[in-house]
């Protein structure tokens, strides 16, 4: 709930310019620079904004570890319907089919919301099985996003537009870093600016002013 608090909206024509300006270095390390404001994103940066715990890496690549989980998750008596490496969302039990729905459609991001692949089941275990597991040992939704993050700007920057995502967790990530400069702006001048306006010059023309009337 407290992650869910954090958002504050969410802006549709900056996020195509953060994606643009996305640079991975590693899977857990990635900056932009748009406006003359650079941020550094790692799965850190992304707890702290976020106030998501760290834990275990989490990631899409993982299937085989995926698949395992997708074992585990299910019991006895029930019975999914399977589709290669992926299970219908509507075979998966009560609360479980709402839980993953909520995963898909805000977490990865999936297209396909009645598919649940076993990524997902990762997190689905946990959650139904795992409440007692201390919180270094819990999934990390942070290093996930990150990797979420990555793979859409990817996407982006080669001209899938439809691949664009996390609107609203782009936008609180911009705020945070707006926050550390020596002058407060907002979120509202900061999308204002242009792609050419640099937001160092920003605050060099607006320091002088807020000098005199402190005079």
């Amino acid at each position: 709930m407290n992650f869910i608090e954090k958002f504050s909206g969410f802006d549709d024509e900056f996020a195509p310019e953060f994606s643009l300006s996305l640079v991975p270095h590693t899977r857990a390390h990635a900056t932009i620079t748009v406006k003359g404001l650079s941020i550094e994103i790692t799965p850190e940066f992304i707890s702290r904004v976020t106030t998501l715990p760290l834990g275990l890496p989490w990631s899409k690549d993982e299937k085989p570890i995926g698949q395992a989980a997708k074992k585990k998750f299910f019991q006895d008596n029930e019975t999914p319907i399977e589709d290669k490496n992926k299970i219908r969302r509507a075979s998966v039990p009560y609360p479980w089919d709402e839980v993953s729905y909520q995963i898909i459609k805000y977490i990865s991001c999936e297209g396909r919301h009645n598919i649940v692949y076993g990524y997902h089941f990762r997190i689905l275990q946990d959650l139904r099985y795992g409440m007692d597991t201390p919180a270094h040992q819990n999934l990390s939704i942070s290093y996930f996003l990150l990797q979420s993050v990555i793979d859409f700007s990817t996407k982006v920057q080669e001209g899938n537009s439809h691949q664009l995502a996390h609107h609203g967790l782009i936008k609180i990530l911009v705020e945070e870093a707006l926050h550390t400069l020596t002058l407060l702006i907002s979120w509202e001048v900061f999308r204002n600016m242009t792609v050419e306006d640099d937001i160092k010059e920003l605050t060099y023309d607006v320091s002088p002013a807020v000098s005199e009337e402190g005079e």
